[in-house]
């Protein structure tokens, strides 16, 4: 497995993470009717297979349901453990307590990665990052992170920091959903040596090629909008170059969406997986490379995607 590191930090964790969004989601994942625990560990056992070691959760998914089940059957030893706080608590304070309960349901002495899932614009931006930097001191968090912040955020985070420096920003980045490339996030990140972190790499499924229109997963994940029909006609066509593509070098559509993103050094990807084989696909995004040419095939069939 390849290895990158974490912006400026000693992580060095592998390139394909693990994402456990969908662990204990039984609404819009279905946890508990179409995949069960021993199955997630299956999962597991098969990401120290592979060395994959980057884990990714938040204490929103499944309600801590996530991170409990991580808590219970991760080998902690194996895995870099990265979560994420919500701000929804107008009271900046509470990152503390609520990095305590994700530590206790994680089973961790300190999360290697913690994260603000995204920017409250009502909640002090420069407290939240005072209060991280006292949680990094007390050695219950390694390292501090963010998700879906902007640039202009993002800058703002770091001015706030006297010790410490973000590591990372989770953003959503995919072959269907390029804002990343679009809106500078990758420039700086690239210039600023901090690594993006891209979630639902493959579309939450829908890049995976396991879903042409009128064909829809089971859960609430069915009911967002890339599995409308408008949108899984539009996605067909780099759906079909992908495939061509992916062919050429004996992969899948999935791995190809993955090594697509896998092109740019400074991100690491964590798709979600459930079961083993999910695990093994992933896996199968390193090793290989798309040439220039198909690379510009993509880039021309994707580009009218979200404008």
């Amino acid at each position: 497995m390849e290895i990158r590191t974490l912006g400026k930090s000693d992580l060095k964790v592998s390139a394909v993470g693990l994402g456990a969004w969908s662990w204990g989601s039984t609404r819009y994942w279905e946890y508990g009717r179409s995949y069960r625990k021993e199955d997630i560990t299956h999962a597991v056992e098969k990401a120290v297979e592979m060395g994959i070691d980057l884990l990714d959760t938040a204490e929103v998914y499944g309600r801590g349901a996530s991170e409990r089940l991580i808590g219970e059957l991760v080998p902690k030893d194996d895995f870099y453990i990265a979560s994420k706080y919500a701000p929804l608590h107008l009271l900046p304070s509470s990152i503390l307590a609520h990095a305590e309960r994700s530590r206790k349901r994680l089973q961790v002495e300190a999360i290697d990665l913690y994260q603000v899932h995204f920017h409250n614009p009502l909640l002090s931006l420069r407290a939240t990052m005072r209060n991280l930097e006292k949680l990094v001191r007390e050695g219950k968090i390694r390292h501090i992170g963010v998700s879906n912040f902007n640039v202009q955020t993002l800058e703002k985070a770091r001015s706030y920091l006297s010790r410490c420096d973000i590591v990372s920003n989770q953003v959503h980045f995919s072959l269907a959903h390029r804002a990343p490339e679009r809106n500078g996030m990758l420039e700086y990140c690239r210039k600023e040596r901090i690594s993006i972190i891209a979630w639902s790499p493959l579309q939450q499924g829908a890049l995976t090629g396991k879903y042409p229109p009128g064909k829809r997963p089971g859960g609430w994940r069915a009911r967002t909008r890339y599995f409308r029909n408008s949108h899984l006609k539009a996605v067909q066509p780099v759906l079909q170059v992908l495939d061509e593509c992916s062919k050429a070098h004996g992969r899948t559509t999935a791995q190809g969406a993955l090594a697509w993103l896998l092109r740019h050094p400074e991100v690491v990807i964590i798709p979600g997986a459930n079961r083993a084989e999910q695990v093994e696909m992933n896996a199968g995004a390193v090793g290989w490379s798309f040439t220039q040419a198909e690379l510009d095939r993509l880039d021309q069939v994707s580009a009218k995607l979200e404008r």
